[in-house]
């Protein structure tokens, strides 16, 4: 058994080994794009990448492993040979994407997904695009990378494999354990968030978070999230009308200014779960969020706000993208496709601003530190910037400490800056620091105590942000991420769970306090903000500006294969696998139906073609 466990390690190692030396080709062959890349950049490039690597060779593994425990009585020859097969059939396919990818980044800008497995559809067309000396050279440098790449798992890895002594059928346990073992690997480790792009970003630089990435990796990532994201559902509109009434339902005219200045500071919270049932001047629960509640007194206050969908993932892009939740998979997840929304914070960064995004937990989780990067968010503050002390929850750092890190930050800040601050302690499940304000102990209970938590610490934050000097010139922005299936247990298509708080305060606010019912989505901050700045917002075609004076009023959201579609008077909700009304609740139903279907169909048009 000695020299089978041996074997595997160096199996292992030979698999990291040759990925490191891939993705050396692969930076090398990038050099124009090299020369920008710093040196400590360039050394984290294979530090960051071999956590993918490992993570694809504990796939290679665990196979080994249960072969092992399968296959206790063959002999180590037959084995030798079995491993070699396995190996060589591994080489060919992770060889072939690995040449193939060298000069689809050179075109594409990034790294190989499941993009090139939709021209096998019409592989005709495939082929004619593809120059003869090109298909050849790949062919011979992957006959010849195969050879080389196999002759050295012979000579090194399988050295003397049939010397081994043979396995008892009590070894076998052994090895489904082993097998089992490489769970860790494979998911990067010991934390929440399972291996994804955003593990593996790092840097400033798109290039050098590219390099990071296994090309191997990221195309098995991209195949599996695939099938959901290219899903096409059927649009009950003729397309002219639905153009029409999209154009119309998106006009706008002259805005109505709110701020005292078109270059403010902006401080973005987004709070996690605190749907409309927790804010009692949205007619939720009394004296769950009391802090929250006397700001909108306060502030602008816009009371018919709703979440774009049901989950964190899905209201960070809506916030920072103006781009609506999708009915499945979020595509935060598909980096192809999310890295070519324009942001509020990439916008504004492009305008002069300084970027920092806040959160006391891992980023990686939901892929969303590659799409922070994109978002042009200069700084990113993480559980790893406090003391291992201070991560006493499940989900990182409690939102006292990281309110009091940002206040810090804000004090030397270089303005105009712009800061997001996404919270975490009203996360499920619902662990805070101190005593619980509801004592029950029920769910409903452990949830509604720990959205008062982070509304005392937003309270305190907001009390002793008044006090500083930049706060004269600051547009703080409250709005949730998502709403919450709490205390009602509504079911997930339910309206009512969509209804978010946004309140826009601060020194940089000339209107206070002032009440703003108009109908809308996390989606329209992104144009109603810029708007307020004179920043063009044409990048943002399904965000539009709430402060408008000709702004039609509707909220569109998406849960699991349906979607929901709010006016100031009208209600509907679509089942797409039962292709039906959910729900019809208003005065004017056909009407509705129609600005729904063409906004979907736009919005289906846009997703596909980003």
């Amino acid at each position: 058994m000695r020299k089978q466990l041996f074997f595997s390690i160096r199996y292992f190692l030979y698999w990291i080994l040759l990925f490191a030396i891939y993705r050396f080709t692969f930076t090398l062959y990038q050099f124009e794009k090299l020369t920008s890349v710093r040196f400590n950049e360039f050394i984290n490039i294979f530090i960051r990448g071999a956590w993918m690597d490992a993570s694809l060779a504990g796939y290679i593994l665990l196979l080994i492993f249960v072969l092992q425990a399968i296959l206790f009585f063959a002999s180590p020859t037959r084995l030798k040979r079995l491993y070699s097969a396995i190996t060589l059939v591994l080489l060919i396919v992770i060889n072939g994407v690995v040449i193939s990818d060298m000069e689809l980044y050179r075109n594409w800008g990034f790294r190989i997904d499941a993009t090139p497995l939709l021209y096998l559809k019409t592989p005709k067309e495939a082929m004619a695009s593809v120059k003869t000396y090109l298909l050849v050279l790949f062919i011979v440098l992957l006959v010849v990378v195969t050879y080389l790449s196999h002759w050295a798992y012979r000579k090194w890895v399988a050295k003397d494999f049939e010397l081994a002594k043979p396995l008892k059928w009590w070894h076998s346990p052994i090895f489904i354990f082993l097998a089992a073992t490489m769970i860790i690997p494979i998911r990067g480790g010991f934390g929440i968030a399972p291996m994804n792009p955003g593990k593996v970003y790092f840097s400033q630089n798109n290039f050098s978070n590219h390099a990071a990435l296994n090309p191997v990796w990221n195309m098995m990532y991209s195949v599996s999230k695939s099938g959901n994201m290219s899903k096409l559902y059927k649009v009950e509109i003729d397309k002219d009308i639905a153009h029409k009434r999209f154009t119309k339902l998106m006009h706008t005219d002259s805005t109505i200014h709110v701020l005292n200045t078109t270059r403010p500071n902006i401080l973005l919270i987004l709070l996690e779960s605190f749907g409309a049932r927790m804010v009692e001047p949205l007619g939720g629960l009394p004296n769950v969020t009391p802090n929250l509640n006397h700001l909108a007194a306060e502030g602008i206050f816009f009371t018919r706000a709703n979440a774009s969908g049901d989950r964190s993932d899905k209201g960070i892009i809506a916030v920072l993208a103006g781009f609506p939740a999708q009915s499945t998979q979020s595509v935060i997840k598909y980096p192809a496709k999310s890295n070519k929304l324009p942001t509020i914070s990439g916008i504004l960064h492009d305008n002069g601003y300084c970027t920092a995004f806040y959160y006391g937990g891992d980023p990686d989780f939901a892929n969303i530190r590659s799409f922070l990067y994109h978002a042009k968010f200069q700084r990113l503050v993480t559980q790893d910037n406090f003391p291992k002390s201070y991560r006493n929850s499940k989900w990182g750092v409690h939102d006292e400490h990281v309110f009091n890190y940002l206040l810090n930050d804000l004090d030397s800040a270089k303005a105009p800056f712009f800061k997001m601050f996404f919270t975490l302690s009203s996360h499920e499940p619902y662990e805070i620091p101190g005593k619980q304000k509801f004592k029950g102990i029920s769910e409903t209970d452990q949830y509604l105590s720990s959205v008062y938590y982070t509304d005392s610490c937003l309270g305190n934050f907001i009390s002793r942000a008044r006090q500083k000097e930049w706060f004269k010139n600051t547009l703080i922005i409250l709005i949730a991420d998502h709403g919450h299936r709490l205390p009602d247990n509504y079911p997930n298509h339910e309206p009512i769970r969509f209804g978010i708080p946004m309140i826009w305060l601060g020194g940089a606010v000339e209107k206070q306090p002032m009440l703003v019912q108009t109908t809308c989505s996390q989606t329209d901050l992104a144009a109603t903000l810029l708007a307020q700045l004179n920043l063009s917002h044409q990048q943002f075609p399904l965000s539009k500006n709430i402060l408008s004076q000709g702004v039609t009023p509707f909220a569109y959201f998406a849960f699991n294969e349906g979607f929901g579609f709010v006016t100031q008077t009208d209600t509907i909700v679509y089942d797409h696998v039962g292709k039906k009304y959910i729900k019809q609740a208003g005065k004017n139903i056909p009407e509705t139906k129609t600005d729904a279907w063409a906004f979907f169909s736009a919005y289906q048009d846009i997703f596909n073609n980003l």
